[in-house]
């Protein structure tokens, strides 16, 4: 009655899937249980950085609900006077932020699942790179081994620095396009590596201009000679998209950053490069190198077992041999960016110092030193059968000593907050004061007060409609005065009445100011986007397209 299966000797006698499939599975669990389970024991973590992010994300989701694709005007922050920071931070994270609060209908369950997403994802990225030149196991090693990395898991739950987590989920699939390229050249594989570079730049922009450097050493270890022209040409053509893909932000943030504070104003050590370098001081004065110090350390407990590799027991085949030396020497030069040892370098170029902290480098060390850890773990299981079994023994247990102070420390010791205070906690930032850098450089005197939205003295005034990007009133006739706007002064601020454009200037608290004719007028106050930004989002537009054309099979016709 029942016919015999066979099942094939590829296929995994667990539940009939594939080796591939089932690693996959185990890691996607691995790296979302990692990050839920705690958050759903304790609460979210909460750092400065988590109402930062809510006080943009919040905003920008009323926005994007509005029919507004991507706003230019934070309007709520700093008590209604507003402020441009949406026009200087990557959107890419708050797009998916976004999306999970129309999923889920609520931020806080929302901010959970897009954890564990970013999680798995730079989890599978790293299966995906590792998977190039090693097994299906071992490559799920390299996810596993990432999600557990001491800094990785700094990144969110004691920095909670969310951006930079999510560019860390990013940076895996850069090298792993990277080296497809570098094997195959295919167009595909071209359209991946622009699709994820430009994804980087709508992320993490430090982490952009990090991996961009690593990226570039590591192409340059992988070339072939015979095919160097090219690859280079492939590489180059990836980096060209993915900057067009991106240009509708860094476009507008390149050509406006001179109107915001930045760090021009009494640089604090705190976010100097050069006060920033690892192992440069072991005094608790400085609790970011302190620290940074610490989760070195732990990261040397869980990675030094990666040196079998040197071992002559563990020689590698040629091409595994080109790979391991391509993602030892991007490993030497994130340990080199992050020490003092690399300071000429970062006074060298300016781009470099823009990413403030040298110790952002230990995202690429996680990633490089978790592949090769991975690649040595079947060198440590051959040697658990012969007489270096302590020595195995050693390594798997400061291997769990660093997990365990990542779980306990890191993890377990951080400020959570649960449901009812996460919604408190965003409810305080509606409205909270912007943070210093977005401030536009006419804001040079502290945060104004106003208890109308327009003061324009004897003036009567209407207010008809106040919205984010435009907002009309109505004033009645009287004495040519200026009124006094309850908004920052910013260039894409037109005010007309009558069709005529209306002067403005700053006061000196950068409250915006206009002149006003002698006779009653009904004001138009817009935020109009320049040319050049429109032109870049055209560009963007057309960089996508590019990249879904190049990923659209061409089917060669075969001549019969």
């Amino acid at each position: 009655m029942f016919r015999s299966i066979n099942i094939p000797a590829s296929r995994s006698l667990d539940l009939g899937l594939l080796p591939e499939t089932k690693h996959l599975i185990y890691l996607s669990v691995a790296a979302a249980l990692v990050i839920l389970v705690p958050t759903l024991l304790w609460g979210i973590p909460a750092a400065n950085d988590l109402s930062n992010h809510f006080r943009f994300a919040l905003p920008f989701y009323d926005a994007l609900r509005g029919g507004h694709l991507y706003p230019g005007w934070l309007a709520e922050s700093s008590n209604g006077f507003g402020d441009p920071s949406f026009r200087f931070y990557p959107p890419a994270l708050y797009y998916l932020l976004a999306l999970m609060r129309a999923i889920f209908g609520n931020w806080y369950a929302a901010s959970l699942l897009t954890f564990a997403l970013i999680s798995v994802l730079g989890s599978v990225g790293m299966y995906a790179w590792a998977r190039q030149f090693t097994s299906s196991q071992t490559a799920m090693w390299a996810g596993i081994f990432y999600a557990f990395a001491p800094y990785h898991l700094n990144q969110l739950f004691q920095a909670v620095m969310l951006a930079e987590f999510a560019g860390a989920s990013v940076l895996p699939f850069l090298f792993f396009f990277a080296e497809r390229i570098c094997r195959h050249r295919r167009l595909r594989d071209i359209a991946g590596l622009a699709a994820v570079y430009a994804l980087l730049v709508l992320t993490h922009l430090p982490l952009a201009v990090i991996g961009s450097m690593a990226l570039a050493l590591y192409a340059l270890c992988r070339l072939e000679r015979t095919k160097l022209a090219r690859t280079l040409g492939a590489l180059c053509a990836s980096v060209v998209i993915g900057l067009v893909a991106s240009a509708c932000y860094w476009v507008t943030m390149m050509a406006e950053v001179k109107w915001i504070h930045g760090n021009d104003f009494n640089p604090e050590a705190g976010i100097n490069y050069r006060y920033n370098f690892v192992l440069s001081t072991f005094s608790t004065d400085n609790l970011n190198v302190w620290w940074m110090n610490i989760l070195l350390a732990a990261g040397v407990a869980m990675f030094w077992p990666a040196l079998a590799l040197a071992t002559r027991s563990a020689r590698q085949r040629e091409p595994q041999k080109r790979a391991i030396a391509a993602v030892v020497a991007v490993f030497s030069l994130t340990l080199l960016m992050t020490t003092p040892l690399s300071r000429p370098i970062w006074n060298l170029i300016h781009l470099l110092q823009e990413t403030q902290f040298p110790w952002r480098w230990f995202t690429l060390t996680s990633m490089t030193a978790s592949l090769l850890l991975a690649l040595s773990i079947p060198h440590w299981t051959r040697w658990a059968k012969t007489s270096k079994r302590p020595l195995v023994i050693l390594a798997c247990g400061t291997i769990a000593i660093s997990v365990f102070f990542s779980l306990w420390q890191t993890v377990r010791d951080n400020r959570a907050l649960t449901p009812a205070q996460f919604d408190q906690t965003l409810r305080d930032v509606r409205g909270s004061e912007s943070i210093r850098f977005w401030m536009p450089v006419w804001a040079d005197n502290g945060y104004p007060r106003m208890n109308v939205p327009v003061d324009a003295g004897n003036r009567a005034v209407k207010v008809e409609s106040w919205e984010p990007e435009k907002r009309t009133f109505q004033v009645s006739a009287g004495e040519a005065t200026e009124a006094r706007i309850k908004t920052f002064f910013y260039p894409h601020w037109i005010a007309t009445a009558g069709g005529r454009v209306l002067p403005m200037r700053p006061d000196k608290q950068g409250a915006m100011l206009i002149a006003l004719p002698a006779e009653a007028a009904s004001v138009q106050l817009e935020f109009r986007e320049p040319p050049k930004t429109r032109l870049a989002r055209t560009a963007s537009f057309g960089g996508w397209f590019l990249i879904a054309a190049l990923l659209v099979p061409i089917r060669r016709r075969v001549a019969k």
